[in-house]
Order: structure tokens, then C-alpha cells, then sequence
């Protein structure tokens, strides 16, 4: 019972450092000692070490041999990487449920979220837009599949709180897309609904990825 206390306790600072990497409270590139996580969550070290080594696994921090942890800091390249590989499981997701005109009724509920945060700031649009991607891949009902798509979904989360601030696509502009793809979807037209999304993941990946290239060589 002891150790699933530990265990707990390790989650719960594992996810607390999550929210505070997503929203940006912690900044790309910023250090995290063993030694003051464990002054800040007043735990013992060994359990903010195995925090850390769970941030790390998952790849959200970075840390080389003796070197302190680091929230990550993606490159245009990782971004590029990471909307090619969505796309490769979307868009079969997309494809499997054109074939039976199934549009999910959560990826729609997402979309009206969206709709409604007409004033709302970029970093707000990010968890109902992947609430309404990953509706899409729920709805294959693949328990693996969905654990696959849950680590692009973290780094989704680092990309837009690397910059928060950025404008890349107006809320409208999403939602209509959004909206766009399910009625293809419903209508069974999958080739369609395939090309719509290609085309939508490529052209937010891309201003991501410019957007991340500027800022370096400002």
C-alpha cells in the first residue's frame, strides 16, 4: 500500500508539471532540478527524480546523461514530423468512417466549442481542436490506435504552447474546415473528406512550422 501511495504522488506532480508545460507556465528550454520540484511539491527527491523520468519517457522534457531536465523545445522539422504522421492516422480514421457516412457526434460538439470561442485566444482553440481530431480517431474504437494518437496529442500541446500567442489559423477559418469534413463524411464521399483533411493538417503544420523557423532567427 506504501508504494502505491508513492505512485500516486508521482502521477499527481507528473500531471500538475504537464498543465504548467501545456499553458506555457513553464517555457520551452526551462530547467527542472530534482532538488527544487521537490522543495516546490515538498516531496522527497527520489520522488520528483521519478516525476522527471516520466516526463522524460513520454517525451515532453529532454535530458542527456547528467544533464538537468528540459521542457522541450520542438524544431519547424519535429513539427513537420508530427503533422505527417497525424495525417497518416487521420486520414485512414477518415477514410474507414466515410465508408459507413459515420460522423462523429463528439468531433461535432468540439466544433460548436470552437465556434463559440469566436474572442477567445489561440492557446484557448488548442483542447477543443484536438477534443475534435481525436473524436476522429475514437471513433475507430481501437484502444492501440488511440494510445498511439495520445502521444501526438502531447506534442500537438507543446507545438501550441511554444506559440501561444501566435495567430496561425483565424477560429472561423477552423471551424469552417471542421464543419467542411464531417458533412463530407456524412455524405460517404471518403476520397473527399481524405483531400479536405490532407490539405487542412498541411497548411496549419506548415504556418507552425514557419512560425517556429521566424522566431529562431529572431
Amino acid at each position: 500500500m506504501a508504494r502505491l501511495g508513492v505512485v500516486s504522488v508521482v502521477q499527481a506532480i507528473v500531471n500538475d508539471l504537464r498543465d504548467r508545460i501545456f499553458t506555457a507556465e513553464l517555457s520551452p528550454g526551462t530547467s527542472l532540478r530534482e532538488v527544487e520540484l521537490a522543495a516546490h511539491y515538498e516531496v522527497a527527491r527520489p520522488t520528483a527524480k521519478a516525476a522527471l523520468e516520466n516526463l522524460v519517457a513520454t517525451g515532453l522534457l529532454t535530458r542527456n546523461a547528467h544533464q538537468t531536465a528540459r521542457v522541450r523545445r520542438l524544431t519547424s522539422e519535429d513539427v513537420i514530423d508530427i503533422y505527417r504522421t497525424r495525417a497518416i492516422l487521420e486520414t485512414e480514421a477518415v477514410r474507414i468512417l466515410a465508408a459507413t457516412c459515420h460522423a462523429p457526434s463528439a468531433a461535432s460538439v468540439a466544433n460548436d466549442e470552437i465556434t463559440a470561442l469566436q474572442d477567445a485566444t489561440p492557446i484557448q482553440i488548442v483542447e477543443p481542436d484536438i477534443q475534435f481530431h481525436r473524436a476522429l480517431i475514437d471513433a475507430l474504437d481501437s484502444p492501440r490506435v488511440r494510445t498511439f494518437y495520445e502521444q501526438l496529442t502531447d506534442d500537438i500541446r507543446l507545438c501550441m504552447a511554444q506559440v501561444q500567442d501566435a495567430i496561425l489559423l483565424s477560429t472561423e477559418r477552423i471551424a469552417t474546415e471542421h464543419r467542411r469534413l464531417l458533412d463530407l463524411i456524412a455524405a460517404g464521399d471518403a476520397d473527399s473528406a481524405v483531400e479536405h483533411l490532407e490539405r487542412h493538417l498541411d497548411n496549419a503544420g506548415h504556418r507552425l512550422a514557419e512560425h517556429l523557423v521566424r522566431d529562431v532567427l529572431e
